[in-house]
C-alpha cells in the first residue's frame, strides 16, 4: 500500500509547482502588464462622454495613479465627483495651469469629463489598485 500512496504523493507534486508558477509569475504579469496595456489600447479608440456633479479638484496632492502615468509622477488635477468617483485630469495639465485648472473645475457644478470606455467602467475594480480613470478633457456644463 506504501507504493500507492508515494504515487499519488509524486503526482501531487507538479500540480503545486504549476500552481506556485501561476500565482508568481502569471498572475502578477497578468494583473501589473497584460491587463493594463489592454485597457489602454481600448481605451485610446472608445472613448466616452460623462457628465459629473463635482464634490472637490485638487492639484496632484493625492497619490492616485492611471494607466497613462502610473502615479503622480507629474502635474494633475485629481477630481472627485458624487456619481463618476475619481477622475484624473492628466493631459495639458502642467505646472503653470494646474492650480487654475482646479479651481475652475472645483467651483463648477457639473463637468462633462471624456473618459476612456474601459476604465471607466472597471473604476470599481481598478480602485483597489489605486487607480482611477484619465479624463482626456473636460468641459464645464454648469458653474456655481
Amino acid at each position: 500500500m506504501t507504493g500507492k500512496s508515494s504515487t499519488a504523493a509524486r503526482k501531487k507534486r507538479p500540480v503545486v509547482g504549476i500552481a506556485i508558477v501561476l500565482l508568481l509569475f502569471v498572475v502578477p504579469g497578468l494583473l501589473f502588464f497584460v491587463i493594463p496595456v489592454g485597457i489602454t489600447a481600448y481605451d485610446d479608440s472608445h472613448r466616452m462622454s460623462i457628465t459629473c456633479t463635482v464634490r472637490s479638484a485638487v492639484t496632484g496632492t493625492e497619490s492616485s495613479g492611471s494607466f497613462k502615468g502610473g502615479g503622480a509622477s507629474g502635474p494633475q488635477v485629481v477630481v472627485v465627483t458624487e456619481q463618476c468617483g475619481k477622475i484624473l485630469l492628466q493631459d495639458g495639465i502642467n505646472s503653470s495651469n494646474a492650480d487654475a485648472v482646479a479651481k475652475r473645475v472645483s467651483t463648477a457644478d457639473r463637468v462633462r469629463f471624456t473618459v476612456g470606455d474601459a476604465a471607466y467602467r472597471l473604476r470599481a475594480q481598478l480602485a483597489i489598485f489605486g487607480v482611477s480613470p484619465t479624463g482626456y478633457s473636460f468641459e464645464v456644463v454648469s458653474a456655481s
